[in-house]
């Protein structure tokens, strides 16, 4: 593969042009309309623009690009203090295919357009009336997004953007009160979070997370800031487990067993159904009645229901009567009792975090008194049950997250007491991506509708493509699922491209493989959760229809392969460190970014029809996956039309 190009630089030449008039005229708008409006620096600028493709392609730089500008104001005022008109050259250089090839490496270039108001200020022009040259410099100041410095106690100063700013002033004078800080993609809450510590007591403060890896990360920033400070932190299952532990009546639930809580405590659903003499259901027999209640009792641990019921059923695939959907979920009922209060010393049921803290939510326990302050970084990850602990606890809370990164669907909400503020001002991205980003707020179901605002420095490029090539510098590419893992697995090793996977991604894509083999040669079966429910592979195929994804798969097993394939591909092809190319499911890198990053077309799902949970799964994993890029964007050519599509239905 070539050497990676530059990404686009922070621009330093801004042209008195408008991004919409650009546009227009290279769509086909009249030219007319612009000339008989145009001062003689809006002229000068559209014919640099219609050179800019051939001069970039010379490799010119943009301090010489800059004296071109005023070399042609110059040359346009001297033609114009002869008697002639300057516009009457442009029209007859002017094609809107130019434009348009100009307009796709401005920013490459090092250029920017104005915005309207700063082009009537006029600043870009000396007192003459030409050009001027520190106009440049002193715009881009103005552009930075980290534009106001704040002493801390520490003495350290704090550098925060105007929104950044305007948060942690109104938390320090109302650091009592609880409040839920909606902050979008890139606009360093996790930073501003850490300096919220600073101005609290640590001894009485609990920074809560709900994974292990989020609380290591907020304690690694919080130390940062303050190294010498004492840190309380653990995960919100830590902490379900020490008020639980400590409750010794009847109504608690202590757990003396670890076997049954570790992440090795595994039960096969024949042995489930067995122990608790699970019967067939209809077409299900008891292991795939088991694996239901497994299903269902996980969806009710993750929501606020106090009891079973039929909308935490997982879909069956088949139509299933009234009679079997009560019976199952009298199992399920009897499932999650069996887990809490086993009626019989073999029974041996694994037990995980969802399970104690929704049996801690449905108690009256509060997060201990001794902590006034509660901070929690990735809010959007809290299930319905730790949404209901925190509102009923006694502290003041503060959530930091961005609900349009929750991929599960729709995130739990705060109570209506609780002060809610934005922060919609990326410092990661360029203006560019709010237009990727805003029509998917806006499709989401979710009842914000702030618009997003890219405030970085340097240009994010945003590239369409109807086929999407195998990248020629380091990128991250980006899928939903296995079924895009392993389409673009297989595309990127028969091309001979070597790439990363992540560990725990191929550990997840192997066993994927492993289910579709056996599945495939012998009708077992697969234990991946994407594809357990289907028995037989003309179910799956049927189910799948003509996906892309799953041809790659028939074809892929119909030339004979099986997993030792997969394995040994995988061995010779992931196995380089060095390798540009990273593959991953966007799950694996909600809290990571990219210089470039490419979205897999399977992204692109259609969500289920009439469910608001699908819909705004389809928009989180877009909007999660697009918003982890820096500098440039790949993504699928008709995506807009195809969003445009789902909003309309």
């Amino acid at each position: 593969m070539r050497s990676p190009a530059a990404f686009a630089p922070p621009p330093s030449l801004f042209l008195p042009l408008t991004e919409a008039v650009c546009k227009g005229l290279a769509a086909g708008e009249p030219l007319e309309d612009f000339l008989s409006q145009a001062g003689r620096p809006q002229l000068a600028a559209l014919m640099l623009l219609l050179n800019l493709d051939a001069l970039m392609a010379q490799n010119t730089a943009v301090e010489q690009l800059e004296r071109m500008l005023d070399d042609v104001m110059r040359a346009a005022a001297s033609v114009e203090d002869a008697g002639g008109r300057f516009a009457d050259l442009l029209r007859g250089r002017f094609t809107a295919e130019r434009l348009a090839a100009g307009l796709a490496v401005i920013e490459v270039a090092g250029l920017s357009l104005l915005e309207e108001v700063d082009i009537e200020r006029q600043d870009y022009l000396d007192g003459e009336g030409q050009w001027d040259f520190g106009f440049g410099l002193r715009h881009r100041d103005t552009l930075e997004p980290l534009t106001r410095e704040i002493v801390m106690p520490s003495g350290d100063v704090l550098r925060l953007s105007d929104q950044q700013s305007r948060i942690f002033d109104e938390f320090k004078v109302c650091n009592e009160e609880s409040f839920h800080l909606q902050a979008y993609a890139g606009v360093g809450k996790t930073y501003l979070l850490a300096k919220f510590f600073e101005v609290l007591v640590p001894d009485k403060t609990l920074l809560m997370a709900t994974f292990p890896g989020q609380v290591a990360a907020l304690q690694a920033r919080v130390r940062q800031a303050s190294p010498d400070a004492r840190i309380n932190a653990c995960t919100f299952g830590h902490m379900a487990n020490l008020l639980l532990n400590r409750d010794l009546t009847a109504r608690g639930w202590r757990n003396t067993d670890t076997h049954r809580t570790g992440a090795s405590s595994l039960v096969d659903d024949r042995q489930v159904a067995q122990w608790l003499n699970f019967q067939a259901v209809g077409a299900l027999q008891p292991r795939d009645v088991a694996r239901v209640c497994r299903s269902t009792v996980h969806s009710f641990s993750l929501s606020s229901r106090a009891t079973i019921e039929a909308r935490h059923l997982p879909s069956l695939g088949h139509a299933a009567s009234q009679a079997d959907i009560a019976l199952l979920l009298e199992y399920s009922r009897v499932l999650w009792r069996e887990t809490v209060r086993p009626s019989a010393p073999h029974i041996r049921l694994p037990i995980r975090n969802s399970h104690r803290i929704k049996f801690l939510a449905l108690t009256d326990e509060v997060i201990p008194e001794n902590y006034t302050h509660i901070i929690i970084d990735e809010s959007h990850e809290l299930t319905a049950p730790m949404v209901q602990i925190l509102d009923r606890s006694p502290q003041a809370v503060i959530t930091l997250g961005d609900e349009f990164q929750q991929l599960s669907g729709k995130a739990p909400r705060h109570g209506g007491f609780i002060r809610q503020r934005f922060m919609t001002q990326s410092i990661r991205a360029g203006r560019q991506m709010a237009d990727v980003l805003n029509p998917m707020i806006q499709l989401h179901p979710s009842d914000i509708k702030e618009g997003f605002v890219g405030r970085a420095p340097y240009p994010t490029r945003i590239i369409g493509h109807g086929v999407m090539p195998i990248p020629e510098k380091p990128t991250t590419i980006l899928v939903a699922n296995e079924w895009g893992l392993f389409a673009w697995f297989k595309r990127l090793t028969e091309a001979g491209a070597r790439f990363q996977l992540p560990p725990r991604t191929l550990e997840h894509l192997t066993l994927f493989v492993k289910g579709l083999d056996l599945l495939y040669r012998e009708d077992l079966r697969p234990q991946h959760r994407l594809i357990f429910r289907y028995a037989y592979w003309d179910a799956l195929a049927s189910a799948m229809g003509g996906s892309h994804e799953f041809k790659a798969v028939h074809e892929w097993l119909g030339q004979g392969n099986r997993l030792q394939d997969f394995i040994e591909t995988a061995q010779r092809f992931c196995n380089d460190p060095a390798a540009i190319l990273k593959l991953a499911k966007v799950e694996d890198v909600k809290n990571q970014e990219f210089d470039s990053v490419l979205l897999s077309r399977d992204l692109m799902r259609p969500p289920r029809a009439g469910s608001v949970h699908s819909l705004a799964s389809v928009c989180s994993l877009l909007y999660t996956a697009s918003s982890r890029a820096r500098h440039e964007l790949l993504l699928p050519g008709n995506m807009n039309d195809w969003l445009q599509d789902l909003g309309r239905k």
